[in-house]
C-alpha cells in the first residue's frame, strides 16, 4: 500500500478497515479485481497513484425500487448554485450540472504535484442535485451533500479556535454502488482471464470471427483501441468499458453470435437486425454507468451517442468523430453517466431501433440539454451505424443528415417527412409494444404508446388494481420503464401481488428457495414506486413523477386513483369546486403526459349510479376526463342470474389512435391473481419447481429476461 493509499486508509472507521483487510485481491492484465462479499472493484495496478475502496452497501439484496423522500429533494437550480458557491467558493457551470473540485480526490491527491493537477470533478445536478466523481465515482444525493457542506461550515468556524481538520466527505457520500456481485466479479474475471487479445491472433483466425458478428470489416487497429479481446472457444467478443487508457475497468460488454447467425440476412434485413444486436450483446454486471468507448474521447468536444457496441465500433471504425455506447442501451440514461457526458459541447444520438429510438434519443436529449445535442433519425435511408455498413452506405454522410433539436412548440412538414412515412410504412412499429398477455387489447389498441393518456374506470371491488397490476406487468417485463402510484394499496402488497402474477404460482404454498428465485428475476424488472399512500396534494406527485422521468427514464406511469388527490389542496384552491379542481388536474396529468412523452394511466372511480353496466359518461367529474383521454378503459362487473358468477369483461370505449372499440371477456384465475386467458398465463409450476433446485447451468431457468423476451419464460 503506497503514502497516498495509507494516509486515506488511516482516516477510515473501524470497520472499513476490516473491509481493507479481509479483500481478496487476484491480478488481471488491467489491474486487480479486489472483492468482498457481494461487493467488487477492480483496483488499478501498482504504478498508479491512488486506490479506491468500495464497502458493502448498508441496503439490504432485494428491495423494492421505491422513489424515497431524500432522492426527491426540493430544492431548485438558483439555490444549488447559491449552496455550491457558497461552500466551495465557486463552481464551473456545465450543460446539466455545476461542477467543483472533488474533495475526496483532493485528499487523496494532494501529496503529489502531478496527481494534484489531475483532479477529479464532483458534478452536481442542477436538476436533482445529485453529485458524482468522475474519478473517484464518490456520488450521492443532495440531502447527503448537503449534510457535509453544513459539516464543512462548522468545522470552519470550529478549526479558527480548536485548528480541527475538516470533515471528510466520504463520511456524507458513499462509493458509487451498483457494483458487480461475487457471481458477477468471478464471471468478468475469468472470462477476461481467459480471453486472447486481438495482437495474437492472426487475421485468418479473426476475420471469421468477426464474419459470425457481421463485424468482418472492422480493422485490428480499432479493436485494440478499445482494448478488446476474443474467446474463440466460448464464441465471444469481451470489451473493456474504461474511463482512461491506464485506469481499470469496471464492466465488460460481450458480443456473441445469434443462434441463427449464420443464416443469410436479406438485402434490407430493417429493424430485425437491429433487435438481433440488442438481444446478443449484455453487460457484467447488468447495470453500470460506464460508457464504452469512453478513453477515446473524453479529451474531445464532440461525440457520437449510439445504443450497441457494434454500433460503437462501427463508428469508431468509420468516422474520425469518436463514438460511445450507453451502458443500457436505449433502456435509460443514468444521472452518474450524464456526469461522464458534461464535457461534450457537441452530442449526436445516433440510436437506431426504429420509432422506439427515435422516443429515446428525443427524451435524453431533454436531459442532456437540447442546445447541444442533434439526432439522426432512424429510417430505411438512416439505420443504425452498422446497418447502414451492412448496406454500403457511406456512414460519414450518414452522420451529415443529423438535425438539431428545434424548437418544440415550432416545426415544419420537411421535419415530420420521415416521421410521417414511418407511421405509413413501420404502422406496427409506431403503434407500440403489444400486451402478450392480452392479444385483444392489443388488436383493439394496437399498442401502448408514449405521450398518451388512458383513464381506467369500473365499479368498486371489480378487480381495476389487479388487473392493472398485471396489464403494467406485461408491459415491463418488455422493457417499459413503469413507475406505479397506488395511494389505495400499499407498495409491500402491491408488489406480492405482481410477484404472483409474474410466477404464476400461490407463493404462500411455495418453499423459500422458490421465493428467491422468482424474486431475483422479478427484482430485475425495470418497475419503480411512489412511496405514497392516502390522501395527496397533486403537486408532490407530479413533482416526483417529474423527478422518476429524468432520473431512471420512465415512460409508463400508473396512478391508482385520482380521488385520493382531491381530498387536499394547497390553501389558495381550498374553496375550489370539486369539479373543476378534478378538471384541473386531469389537465395537469394530460399535459404531463404530452410535455414529458410517457403514458399515464390513470383510474378514476364511476359515479354512483343504479346501472348494470358502465360507460364513458359514468366517470366521476365533468367530461374533462373522457375529452382529454386517449384512451377509455371500463372493467365491466354484470351480475347474472346466479348471485355467486359475475361476467366480467374489459371494454374499450375510447380509442383515439386507431378508433377501434370493443370488448375483451375477462377469466380470473385466483392462484395466480390472473385475468389472461388461460393460454396466456404461465408455464407449468414443475417447470419452476425444477428450476428452483436446478444447479446446473446448462438448462434453462423459465423466469430468466431472455425467456421472458423470446416468449419462452412465464409470462407467454
Amino acid at each position: 500500500m503506497n503514502a497516498v493509499c495509507k494516509a486515506h486508509f488511516q482516516s477510515l472507521s473501524y470497520s472499513r478497515k476490516l473491509v481493507v483487510n479481509r479483500m481478496k485481491r487476484e491480478p488481471t492484465s488491467f489491474g486487480r479485481i479486489s472483492s468482498f462479499n457481494n461487493q467488487v472493484l477492480l483496483l488499478p495496478s501498482s504504478h498508479t497513484s491512488f486506490c479506491k475502496l468500495i464497502v458493502p452497501s448498508s441496503a439490504t439484496n432485494r428491495s423494492l425500487h421505491v422513489l424515497a423522500d431524500e432522492d426527491r429533494y426540493d430544492i431548485s437550480s438558483a439555490e444549488i448554485r447559491r449552496v455550491i458557491k457558497s461552500h466551495f467558493g465557486g463552481y464551473q457551470e456545465g450543460f446539466t450540472c455545476v461542477t467543483v473540485n472533488c474533495p475526496s480526490c483532493n485528499t487523496l491527491s494532494s501529496t503529489t504535484k502531478e496527481a494534484s493537477n489531475a483532479l477529479g470533478k464532483l458534478h452536481i445536478n442542477l436538476r436533482t442535485g445529485y453529485s458524482f466523481c468522475t474519478r473517484c465515482f464518490l456520488s450521492g444525493p443532495w440531502s447527503s451533500l448537503a449534510s457535509y457542506m453544513k459539516a464543512l461550515g462548522v468545522s470552519k468556524l470550529k478549526s479558527e479556535k480548536t485548528k480541527t481538520s475538516p470533515p471528510g466527505i466520504t463520511q456524507h457520500l458513499s462509493q458509487y454502488t451498483p457494483t458487480a456481485s461475487t457471481a458477477e466479479a468471478n464471471e468478468m474475471r475469468q472470462l477476461w482471464n481467459s480471453a486472447q487479445p486481438i495482437h495474437s491472433l492472426s487475421e485468418e483466425t479473426l476475420v471469421p470471427f468477426l464474419d459470425k458478428l457481421r463485424l468482418g470489416d472492422l480493422s485490428m487497429d480499432t479493436l485494440e483501441k478499445v482494448g478488446a479481446k476474443i474467446n474463440l472457444n466460448l464464441q465471444q467478443l469481451i470489451l473493456p468499458c474504461l474511463t482512461s487508457k491506464d485506469a481499470p475497468f469496471h464492466s465488460i460488454k460481450i458480443i456473441t453470435p445469434n443462434r441463427n447467425q449464420l443464416e443469410a440476412i436479406g438485402p434490407d434485413p430493417g429493424a430485425e437486425l437491429d433487435e438481433h444486436y440488442r438481444i446478443e450483446e449484455r453487460n457484467i454486471p447488468q447495470q453500470h454507468p460506464w460508457l464504452l468507448g469512453y478513453h477515446l474521447a473524453k479529451n474531445k468536444d464532440e461525440v457520437i451517442l449510439t445504443a450497441t457496441a457494434a454500433d460503437t465500433l462501427t463508428a469508431l471504425d468509420c468516422l474520425a468523430v469518436p463514438a460511445v455506447c450507453l451502458p443500457s442501451g436505449i433502456s435509460n440514461l443514468p444521472l452518474a453517466t450524464m456526469a461522464f457526458l458534461e464535457s461534450f459541447r457537441k452530442i449526436t444520438l445516433w440510436l437506431g431501433h426504429g420509432v422506439q429510438g427515435a422516443d429515446c434519443a428525443r427524451a435524453f436529449a431533454r436531459k442532456l440539454g437540447e442546445k447541444r445535442c442533434r439526432l439522426i433519425r432512424s429510417s430505411e435511408e438512416t439505420p443504425s451505424a452498422l446497418q447502414c455498413r451492412m448496406k454500403g452506405k457511406n456512414v460519414a454522410q450518414v452522420l451529415k443528415t443529423a438535425l438539431p433539436m428545434t424548437h418544440k412548440s415550432v416545426t415544419t412538414f420537411s421535419s415530420l417527412r420521415k416521421d410521417v412515412y414511418a407511421e405509413i410504412t413501420q404502422s406496427s412499429t409506431v403503434a407500440g409494444v403489444r400486451w402478450r398477455r392480452f392479444p385483444v387489447l392489443s388488436d383493439l389498441l394496437k399498442g401502448h404508446r408514449r405521450g398518451e393518456l388512458t383513464v381506467f374506470t369500473g365499479p368498486t371491488g371489480a378487480g381495476k388494481t389487479t388487473f392493472l397490476s398485471e396489464y403494467s406487468l406485461d408491459l415491463c417485463a418488455q422493457d417499459v420503464r413503469t413507475l406505479w402510484g397506488s395511494f389505495e394499496i400499499r407498495n409491500v402488497r402491491l408488489a406480492k401481488m405482481m410477484l404472483q402474477q409474474f410466477s404464476g404460482l400461490m407463493l404462500e404454498s411455495e418453499t423459500r428457495e422458490m421465493f428467491d428465485v422468482v424474486a431475483d428475476e422479478f427484482e430485475k424488472l425495470p418497475m419503480y414506486f411512489l412511496a405514497f399512500h392516502g390522501q395527496q396534494d397533486v403537486t408532490s406527485v407530479l413533482e416526483a413523477m417529474s423527478h422518476a422521468v429524468y432520473v431512471h427514464d420512465i415512460s409508463h406511469i400508473v396512478i391508482d386513483n385520482l380521488q385520493f388527490m382531491m381530498g387536499t389542496s394547497s390553501s389558495e384552491h381550498s374553496s375550489m369546486d370539486r369539479y373543476y379542481r378534478q378538471d384541473q388536474i386531469i389537465g395537469s396529468f394530460r399535459r404531463f403526459a404530452t410535455d414529458n412523452n410517457v403514458h399515464v394511466t390513470l383510474v378514476i372511480h364511476p359515479r354512483k349510479e343504479a346501472v348494470d353496466e358502465l360507460s364513458a359518461s359514468s366517470i366521476f367529474g365533468g367530461a374533462k376526463a373522457s375529452q382529454e383521454a386517449d384512451n377509455i378503459l371500463i372493467l365491466q362487473d354484470k351480475r347474472t342470474n346466479d348471485p355467486t358468477c359475475r361476467r366480467k369483461y374489459l371494454e374499450v370505449a375510447k380509442n383515439r389512435y386507431a378508433g377501434d372499440l370493443g370488448v375483451m371477456p375477462l377469466e380470473f384465475h385466483k392462484e395466480s391473481l390472473s385475468f389472461a386467458p388461460r393460454n396466456k398465463r404461465t408455464a407449468s409450476t414443475k417447470m419452476a419447481a425444477a428450476a428452483a433446485n436446478n444447479n446446473n447451468n446448462d438448462k434453462v431457468n423459465p423466469f430468466t429476461s431472455s425467456s421472458l423476451q423470446s416468449g419462452r419464460g412465464r409470462l407467454i
